[in-house]
């Protein structure tokens, strides 16, 4: 039988958390760069056991703020891509 305790959603939710935010401190998934507007860029700059130090001290707040900042900023990105794929259209006068 395991004894280990059981964890809360809140741990289960926090760890799922950790570990996407962990897979964005090595580059940006969307243009695979380091775009100095990002709250990850410095971070991605430091050492891999820096960056693991700094971002294992974040609490839940700080985490539900970045994947949050990624989220939007992701379909912001996006967005921005599909317009600049369109095709402009311009009306002609009849």
């Amino acid at each position: 039988m395991d004894t280990a305790p059981l964890r809360t959603v809140s741990q289960r939710r926090n760890d799922e958390l950790r570990a996407y935010l962990l897979s964005l401190a090595e580059t940006c998934p969307v243009d695979k760069r380091n775009p100095e507007d990002c709250p990850l860029f410095l971070l991605r700059k430091m050492k891999p056991a820096r960056r693991l130090q700094w971002f294992n001290a974040l609490d839940e707040d700080d985490l539900v703020y970045l994947a949050t900042y990624h989220h939007v900023c992701m379909h912001i990105k996006a967005a921005l891509k599909l317009d600049a794929n369109l095709p402009l259209i311009t009306s002609r006068a009849t």
